[in-house]
């Protein structure tokens, strides 16, 4: 009866846990888009009650404000496929366009912040199975979160180097490597892991949904980090790989 008891209390919490993680998830993951939202549209507001804008800036403003609830409504499509049991189409993802998208992407906050990013292409097998726009979400999320670890007045010449290399013959890896200050050797094996962060301020979570969709992906993520910097490694396999896994 007690055992019986225990059970139950057990996949109780357990479905709870899973609920707070994925309210949580999903309010991270929107956060940029509405934010960004609302920003354009206070600006637009501004400048109409000015009577100082053109129609044509008012058509960047509409623009801006379309693609971030676009990307809002992906976020929730790419949550969705992380947490459901049906197959999902994949299709070959090239890395490198991963890669200068997110760069692209995240070029006015890194100009803001002073860091310097580097893309380094060390392999010609950069193409793996999956969906672009999660390895997209996995990636911004990790660079964000390096990104930050350069936000201290302490540290000159910032800069983050992405590399895509091969890790073994059968597994092709992006190694993010920062030259901030390094992590707590505490919570080294654990920054993945939901609500573990090095941050005052942080929700602990970029890293852990970057973690769960490298899995997704039957990756694996790892961190390397001493007092002098940090490197984020995500491990996928190739192409190939999968390609060999999903026809026995």
């Amino acid at each position: 009866m007690l055992e019986a008891v225990g059970s139950d209390l057990g996949r109780q919490w357990e479905r709870e846990t899973t609920v707070r993680v994925m309210t949580a998830y999903v309010a991270h993951e929107l956060n940029h888009p509405l934010g960004t939202i609302i920003n354009l549209a206070n600006t637009l507001s501004r400048h109409l009650a000015r009577s100082v804008i053109r129609p044509a800036d008012i058509d960047e403003y509409l623009k801006g404000i379309k693609a971030e609830a676009l990307r809002a409504s992906t976020i929730i499509k790419q949550l969705r496929l992380l947490t459901e049991r049906r197959p999902t189409t994949r299709s070959s993802v090239c890395l490198t366009e991963v890669c200068r998208e997110e760069i692209d992407r995240l070029r006015p906050l890194a100009d803001a912040k002073q860091v310097r990013i580097r893309l380094e292409v060390r392999t010609g097998r950069t193409q793996v199975n999956g969906v672009k726009e999660l390895l997209g979400t996995a990636l911004y999320n990790v660079l964000i979160n390096s990104i930050a670890a350069l936000d201290d007045p302490k540290i000159s010449g910032r800069k983050l180097i992405i590399r895509i290399a091969m890790a073994t013959p059968e597994t092709t890896t992006i190694q993010v490597f920062d030259n901030g200050c390094g992590l707590p050797e505490a919570i080294r094996d654990k920054i993945f892991e939901p609500f573990v962060t090095a941050r005052e301020n942080g929700s602990g979570l970029g890293l852990a949904i970057a973690g769960d969709i490298v899995r997704w992906h039957r990756g694996r993520v790892a961190c390397h980090s001493k007092h002098h910097g940090t490197c984020m490694e995500m491990v996928l396999p190739s192409e190939q790989t999968l390609g060999q896994e999903d026809s026995k």
